[in-house]
Protein backbone atom coordinates (compact mmCIF):
# COMPACT_ATOMS: atom_id res chain seq x y z
CA UNK A 1 0.00 0.00 0.00
CA UNK A 2 2.94 2.30 0.88
CA UNK A 3 4.35 1.95 -2.86
CA UNK A 4 0.29 2.46 -4.15
CA UNK A 5 0.18 5.74 -2.40
CA UNK A 6 4.06 6.76 -3.47
CA UNK A 7 3.00 5.65 -7.14
CA UNK A 8 -0.43 7.47 -6.77
CA UNK A 9 1.06 10.75 -5.16
CA UNK A 10 3.25 10.80 -8.52
CA UNK A 11 0.63 11.21 -11.05
CA UNK A 12 -0.32 14.74 -11.08
CA UNK A 13 -1.22 15.96 -14.44
CA UNK A 14 -3.62 14.64 -16.85
CA UNK A 15 -1.33 12.92 -19.31
CA UNK A 16 0.39 10.84 -16.29
CA UNK A 17 -3.28 10.00 -14.49
CA UNK A 18 -4.50 8.48 -18.44
CA UNK A 19 -1.25 7.25 -19.52
CA UNK A 20 -1.08 4.73 -16.12
CA UNK A 21 -5.42 4.30 -15.38
CA UNK A 22 -5.08 0.87 -16.44
CA UNK A 23 -1.95 0.34 -14.11
CA UNK A 24 -4.25 1.19 -10.92
CA UNK A 25 -6.75 3.29 -9.79
CA UNK A 26 -5.36 6.82 -10.07
CA UNK A 27 -6.96 8.05 -7.02
CA UNK A 28 -8.12 7.31 -3.50
CA UNK A 29 -11.88 8.09 -3.71
CA UNK A 30 -12.13 10.12 -0.64
CA UNK A 31 -9.73 12.80 -1.80
CA UNK A 32 -11.78 13.28 -5.09
CA UNK A 33 -13.25 16.05 -5.95
CA UNK A 34 -15.84 15.91 -9.09
CA UNK A 35 -18.85 18.14 -10.53
CA UNK A 36 -21.92 16.91 -10.19
CA UNK A 37 -23.10 17.17 -13.65
CA UNK A 38 -20.40 15.31 -14.54
CA UNK A 39 -20.93 12.56 -12.30
CA UNK A 40 -24.40 12.55 -13.45
CA UNK A 41 -23.73 12.61 -16.92
CA UNK A 42 -20.92 9.35 -16.57
CA UNK A 43 -24.27 7.58 -14.87
CA UNK A 44 -22.85 7.42 -11.13
CA UNK A 45 -21.57 4.56 -9.40
CA UNK A 46 -22.80 1.23 -10.98
CA UNK A 47 -22.65 -2.42 -9.40
CA UNK A 48 -20.26 -4.66 -12.27
CA UNK A 49 -18.50 -6.54 -9.81
CA UNK A 50 -15.39 -4.86 -9.38
CA UNK A 51 -14.65 -1.48 -7.69
CA UNK A 52 -16.86 0.99 -8.06
CA UNK A 53 -15.04 4.09 -8.27
CA UNK A 54 -12.25 2.62 -10.65
CA UNK A 55 -15.10 2.07 -12.62
CA UNK A 56 -16.61 5.64 -12.33
CA UNK A 57 -12.84 7.05 -13.07
CA UNK A 58 -12.46 4.65 -15.96
CA UNK A 59 -15.86 6.07 -17.27
CA UNK A 60 -15.43 10.10 -17.27
CA UNK A 61 -12.00 8.90 -18.45
CA UNK A 62 -13.42 7.61 -21.55
CA UNK A 63 -16.16 10.59 -21.62
CA UNK A 64 -13.47 12.58 -22.44
CA UNK A 65 -12.92 14.32 -18.51
CA UNK A 66 -9.48 16.02 -17.51
CA UNK A 67 -8.06 14.91 -14.54
CA UNK A 68 -5.12 16.53 -12.23
CA UNK A 69 -4.13 16.33 -8.77
CA UNK A 70 -3.02 18.84 -6.39
CA UNK A 71 0.49 18.61 -5.63
CA UNK A 72 0.25 18.96 -1.74
CA UNK A 73 -0.90 15.90 0.66
CA UNK A 74 -3.88 16.63 1.81
CA UNK A 75 -5.80 13.16 3.18
CA UNK A 76 -4.44 10.76 5.52
CA UNK A 77 -5.52 7.40 4.76
CA UNK A 78 -5.46 4.59 7.90
CA UNK A 79 -5.00 0.84 6.49
CA UNK A 80 -6.18 -1.99 8.38
CA UNK A 81 -6.64 -5.24 7.79
CA UNK A 82 -10.62 -4.82 7.74
CA UNK A 83 -11.01 -2.40 5.02
CA UNK A 84 -13.00 -3.39 2.35
CA UNK A 85 -10.00 -2.82 -0.35
CA UNK A 86 -9.02 -6.15 2.40
CA UNK A 87 -12.08 -7.86 2.18
CA UNK A 88 -14.41 -7.45 -0.57
CA UNK A 89 -14.28 -9.75 -3.73
CA UNK A 90 -15.29 -6.50 -5.50
CA UNK A 91 -11.41 -5.84 -4.91
CA UNK A 92 -9.58 -8.13 -5.56
CA UNK A 93 -6.56 -8.41 -7.93
CA UNK A 94 -9.27 -10.47 -10.66
CA UNK A 95 -12.04 -8.00 -10.37
CA UNK A 96 -9.57 -5.38 -11.21
CA UNK A 97 -8.44 -6.74 -14.19
CA UNK A 98 -12.16 -8.02 -15.37
CA UNK A 99 -13.05 -3.83 -14.69
CA UNK A 100 -9.86 -3.27 -17.46
CA UNK A 101 -10.20 -5.65 -19.47
CA UNK A 102 -13.83 -4.12 -19.88
CA UNK A 103 -13.00 -0.71 -20.26
CA UNK A 104 -10.11 -1.43 -22.54
CA UNK A 105 -12.31 -3.62 -24.68
CA UNK A 106 -14.65 -0.36 -25.53
CA UNK A 107 -11.50 1.26 -26.06
CA UNK A 108 -7.54 0.44 -27.00
CA UNK A 109 -8.61 -3.31 -27.87
CA UNK A 110 -11.88 -2.28 -29.27
CA UNK A 111 -12.37 -4.69 -32.38
CA UNK A 112 -9.06 -6.90 -31.41
CA UNK A 113 -9.22 -10.49 -30.74
CA UNK A 114 -5.29 -11.33 -30.53
CA UNK A 115 -2.71 -9.42 -28.47
CA UNK A 116 0.37 -9.93 -27.57
CA UNK A 117 1.64 -10.03 -23.55
CA UNK A 118 4.75 -8.40 -22.13
CA UNK A 119 5.66 -10.42 -19.30
CA UNK A 120 5.16 -14.00 -19.56
CA UNK A 121 5.14 -14.32 -15.40
CA UNK A 122 2.31 -14.57 -12.73
CA UNK A 123 0.46 -11.33 -13.90
CA UNK A 124 0.79 -11.77 -17.29
CA UNK A 125 -1.02 -15.26 -17.10
CA UNK A 126 -3.92 -13.76 -15.07
CA UNK A 127 -4.26 -11.34 -17.56
CA UNK A 128 -4.48 -14.21 -20.22
CA UNK A 129 -7.34 -15.68 -18.68
CA UNK A 130 -9.27 -12.29 -17.36
CA UNK A 131 -8.66 -11.33 -21.67
CA UNK A 132 -10.01 -15.01 -22.49
CA UNK A 133 -13.04 -14.59 -20.80
CA UNK A 134 -13.61 -11.29 -23.06
CA UNK A 135 -12.92 -12.99 -26.60
CA UNK A 136 -9.22 -11.46 -26.47
CA UNK A 137 -6.88 -14.45 -27.34
CA UNK A 138 -3.18 -14.33 -26.23
CA UNK A 139 -1.25 -15.20 -29.50
CA UNK A 140 2.81 -14.08 -28.44
CA UNK A 141 4.25 -13.32 -24.70
CA UNK A 142 7.69 -11.12 -24.38
CA UNK A 143 9.88 -11.49 -21.82
CA UNK A 144 13.40 -10.56 -21.25
CA UNK A 145 14.46 -14.29 -19.66
CA UNK A 146 16.28 -15.84 -22.50
CA UNK A 147 15.19 -19.36 -20.99
CA UNK A 148 12.05 -18.55 -21.73
CA UNK A 149 12.41 -17.47 -25.27
CA UNK A 150 11.22 -20.45 -27.60
CA UNK A 151 9.14 -21.80 -25.57
CA UNK A 152 5.27 -22.06 -25.65
CA UNK A 153 3.16 -20.86 -22.93
CA UNK A 154 -0.42 -21.14 -23.65
CA UNK A 155 -0.33 -22.36 -27.14
CA UNK A 156 1.60 -19.21 -27.98
CA UNK A 157 5.25 -18.47 -28.57
CA UNK A 158 7.50 -16.46 -26.27
CA UNK A 159 9.86 -14.40 -27.78
CA UNK A 160 12.16 -11.51 -26.84
CA UNK A 161 11.63 -8.49 -27.27
CA UNK A 162 13.47 -7.63 -30.12
CA UNK A 163 11.10 -10.63 -32.02
CA UNK A 164 8.44 -7.59 -31.90
CA UNK A 165 7.71 -4.65 -34.29
CA UNK A 166 5.49 -1.87 -34.10
CA UNK A 167 2.19 -2.43 -36.37
CA UNK A 168 2.31 -5.92 -35.74
CA UNK A 169 -1.24 -5.83 -33.21
CA UNK A 170 -1.61 -4.22 -29.96
CA UNK A 171 0.34 -5.39 -27.25
CA UNK A 172 -0.22 -5.17 -23.42
CA UNK A 173 2.73 -4.74 -20.79
CA UNK A 174 1.68 -6.99 -17.74
CA UNK A 175 5.31 -6.40 -15.66
CA UNK A 176 3.84 -5.93 -12.41
CA UNK A 177 7.60 -5.60 -10.79
CA UNK A 178 8.29 -3.11 -8.88
CA UNK A 179 10.81 -1.19 -10.88
CA UNK A 180 10.36 -2.72 -14.55
CA UNK A 181 7.45 -0.94 -15.69
CA UNK A 182 9.39 1.89 -16.37
CA UNK A 183 12.46 -0.29 -17.89
CA UNK A 184 10.26 -1.74 -19.80
CA UNK A 185 8.26 1.51 -21.10
CA UNK A 186 11.31 3.22 -22.21
CA UNK A 187 11.94 -0.17 -24.18
CA UNK A 188 8.27 0.18 -26.16
CA UNK A 189 9.33 4.26 -26.71
CA UNK A 190 12.48 3.23 -27.90
CA UNK A 191 11.96 0.24 -30.12
CA UNK A 192 8.70 2.41 -31.61
CA UNK A 193 5.80 1.49 -30.24
CA UNK A 194 3.58 4.39 -29.14
CA UNK A 195 1.98 4.03 -26.01
CA UNK A 196 -1.92 4.56 -25.85
CA UNK A 197 -1.46 3.41 -30.11
CA UNK A 198 0.51 -0.12 -29.58
CA UNK A 199 0.83 -0.96 -25.91
CA UNK A 200 -0.61 0.25 -22.78
CA UNK A 201 0.66 -0.60 -19.57
CA UNK A 202 -1.81 -2.83 -16.86
CA UNK A 203 -0.89 -4.70 -14.07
Amino acid sequence: MAAYEAWQNRLLTHEEIMRDRFVESPFVHPSVMVRRDLLLQAGGYRDRGWAEDYDLWLRLADAGVRFARLPEVLFFWRERPGRATRTMKEYTAAAFRDCKVHHLRGGFLAGVTEVTLAGAGREGRAWRRSLERAGVRVTRWLDVDPRKAGRTLHGAPVLLPSGVQPGEGKMLLTVGTRGAREAVRSWAREAGFGEGIDFVCVT
